[in-house]
């Protein structure tokens, strides 16, 4: 097994504002970025990777495939080969026990998945002892992940949130679907728990389609529940979303907010284009609610802004770090996870302003985005273009780390042959011990530099 614990990594592919900052950073803090869910190709890892790698941390990464665009990087030291879901809290804990082993070093944690927030915080105690990492109460990030009870805080709180009712059996659900009025937006409350074959959020259109949505979820996934909720129409409404870090007392170390330009699949899915707008009373709205929660960490708030009556809609508190968080920095180049990496090391944190009007996009799944957009009659090829205007980084592509991206050209392809042939994979067995193996990308770097 090769041994990285002390390995020395080197400055690379490196802009002016991060050579100027990477001496900020205690480099001797490893980051070790976890991802358990059920969709392990979120670019927020790879964005993590870029971030902490370009001002030459040491990055791993827990992924539970060889193929993952993410671990092509040349910014990542190493990864772990783990394919688990993590549920078991021995098993979870016995390899979370040899990566720290492995690494010998001071290693920071990053969630980028609901269930990986979940697990550390509710083990926070016996992960202490190898790893570093932002402490919310224990059972926060599972009650702001679970939809229902993140309802239920809202309306103990006062925060505004969309009408939602809980069918508890098909015959309810047969009643409540006929005083209905749709579209709908439907959701899993615990996301972490379905299988990849359900979308965890859809927009239903009809009574009959939400009738078979709801038999074929209950077929797939007994082990959770759906929430049904009311769709502010988009013609009145926009949709933001806020990324920060509050350090263990709670202060509010960064907080960004931002706009949804599109997403996918269209309403209803993660951002594919989004841009940095700063909005005042959004951002103290939901420091408001970090304070009363006693929140602690990185997170990602999606609200809808209902412009009929001007309220911002709370739609989702996710306890991690968010995909699109790398639409946001300051004018020194610090965005959340480097905000949550000063302050752990005690490096302290000065975030300023935002960097206004920076765009962010997601570049396959934003094209997938557009054409459903233009077939809606809700984009047109003119502000298509202009949509594109100012687009500062991208989920995928980069000039000093080209791999993942072409490794997503060619992953992309045969996801969609094996959605529409509807080919089934053969169930690789469950690796109960993380594995380490080098980045080929950054092996390969060497040798070229």
């Amino acid at each position: 097994m090769a041994q990285l614990s002390h390995q020395r990594l080197e400055t690379m592919g490196l802009t002016t504002i991060d050579r100027e900052f990477s001496g900020h950073f205690d480099t001797s803090m490893a980051a070790l970025v976890l991802n358990f869910g059920a969709y392990p190709f979120h670019q927020s890892t790879l964005g993590i990777i870029r971030s902490l790698g370009r001002v030459s941390i040491p990055v791993f990464a827990v992924q539970r495939d060889s193929f993952i665009p993410s671990g092509a990087s040349r910014y990542l030291a190493g990864k772990f080969s783990w394919r688990t879901d993590a549920q078991d809290s021995g098993r979870f804990l016995e390899g979370m026990a040899r990566i720290g082993k492995i690494l010998d070093r001071p290693t920071i944690l990053v969630p980028v998945d609901d269930l990986s927030a979940i697990l550390i915080a509710e083990h926070a105690d016996e992960l202490a002892s190898r790893f570093i990492f932002a402490r919310p109460p224990a059972t926060l990030p599972r009650t702001l992940a679970n939809k229902r009870c993140l309802y239920e805080l809202c309306h103990r709180l006062g925060v505004a949130c969309p009408r939602t009712v809980f069918p508890h059996s098909r015959e309810e659900l047969l009643d409540l679907a006929a005083q209905m009025q749709f579209p709908v937006v439907v959701k899993a409350t615990e996301p972490w728990l379905l299988p990849r074959s359900i979308k965890s959020t859809a927009i239903v259109s009809g009574r009959q389609e939400l009738i078979d949505y709801y038999d074929n979820f209950w077929r797939q996934a007994p082990t959770t529940t759906l929430m049904i909720q009311k769709m502010i129409p988009a013609s009145s409404s926009e949709d933001w979303f806020v990324h920060g870090y509050c350090d263990n007392r709670s202060n509010p170390i960064a907080v960004f907010t931002g706009i949804k330009l599109r997403s996918y699949p269209a309403f209803a899915g993660p951002t594919t284009l989004g841009r940095a707008v700063r909005n005042d009373a959004l951002r103290q709205q939901a420091i408001k609610l970090f304070s009363a929660i006693g929140y602690r960490g990185i997170m990602d708030l999606d609200y809808r802004l209902d412009r009929r009556d001007g309220r911002y809609n709370l739609l989702d508190f996710n306890p991690r770090i968010g995909a699109q968080f790398r639409l946001f920095e300051d004018h020194d180049g610090i965005d959340v996870v480097r905000a949550l990496h000063l302050d752990l090391t005690g490096r302290g944190v000065r975030s300023g302003p935002q960097i206004e009007g920076r765009t962010f996009i997601v570049e396959i799944q934003d094209l997938l985005a557009s054409f459903s957009y233009y077939r809606s009659g809700d984009l047109r090829i003119k502000a298509w273009l202009l949509s594109l205007r100012n687009v500062a980084e991208s989920a995928w592509c980069a000039a000093d780390d080209p791999f993942p991206f072409l490794l997503m050209c060619l992953w992309m392809p045969f996801r969609a042959a094996y959605r529409v042939l509807r080919l089934s994979r053969n169930r690789r067995r469950e690796e109960t011990q993380p594995r380490l193996s080098v980045s080929i990308a950054r092996a390969m770097t060497r040798i070229w530099l």
